[in-house]
């Protein structure tokens, strides 16, 4: 089993796709193409069907740290998560800032398809490997951090502690997924790293940052001894990343 990672989705059906062939067809069902956003993203649910099940097998995780969907409520949701039950292997997500069809997880839950799990204040252990995580939000020091974000901020660290804290199994490798970057622009230290660093976090990931300039702010590699990607879908040419290899 193998632990990928693919953010930021940006799904927009308006019916559910229900041959892999309509696929190329299927921007005339999309109510938000996302190459408003630049070239890169002409077609861009093709590209992550394609490169997620040419990648993925049937036995892998991949992790999926918010910006699923563009729906305002889950019924709206539902051709996206039909999207999501035809791509390979099991899916752990969080809430992004614009899942706004995210309800109460109960809700969320039974809608789901299977084979997705919706992590919130809470974790999962598979095959050794715990996964926990939440939202995150702009961090202290930012450029744009007023007191509307501290109060946010504060809540998201409560957050992250509770998901921690209910991890009940033994594991061998811990993995917290962030939508944002969880430090500034300047990568500094704050409570969020720090609870990282109490409980022993060996990798976190994140998304949100979309567009180059917005990719260079990134924290990536090993620093405070935990393991930094960014996993948007834009920066990793939409195709999931591996995050662990249970054959290392």
């Amino acid at each position: 089993m193998r632990i990928y990672a693919l953010g930021d989705l940006h799904l927009s059906f308006r019916q559910k796709t229900n041959q892999t062939d309509s696929m190329a067809d299927a921007k005339k069902y999309l109510y938000k193409p996302m190459n408003c956003f630049g070239e890169k993203w002409e077609k861009h649910h093709i590209k992550i069907f394609n490169s997620w099940n040419k990648t993925v097998s049937e036995n892998d995780v991949v992790l999926i740290p918010g910006d699923i969907s563009w729906a305002m409520n889950l019924e709206e949701a539902g051709p996206d998560f039909h999207f999501l039950k035809k791509l390979s292997g099991k899916k752990i997500l969080i809430k992004g800032n614009h899942d706004y069809w995210w309800n109460s997880i109960s809700q969320v839950r039974q809608k789901l398809p299977d084979g997705c799990r919706a992590l919130q204040n809470d974790s999962i252990v598979i095959n050794g490997t715990a996964v926990a995580g939440t939202r995150g939000w702009v961090v202290p020091n930012n450029n744009e951090f007023d007191e509307h974000d501290e109060k946010v901020y504060n809540r998201e660290v409560h957050r992250l502690k509770l998901s921690l804290d209910s991890i009940s199994k033994k594991y061998n490798r811990l993995i917290v997924m962030f939508h944002y970057m969880p430090v500034n622009e300047n990568h500094e230290r704050n409570e969020m790293i720090d609870v990282l660093m109490e409980y022993d976090v060996n990798d976190c990931i994140y998304g949100h940052l979309h567009g180059e300039k917005a990719h260079q702010n990134r924290i990536s590699g090993i620093k405070w001894g935990i393991n930094f990607k960014l996993v948007s879908s834009d920066f990793l040419n939409f195709k999931p990343q591996l995050v662990y290899n249970y054959h290392d």
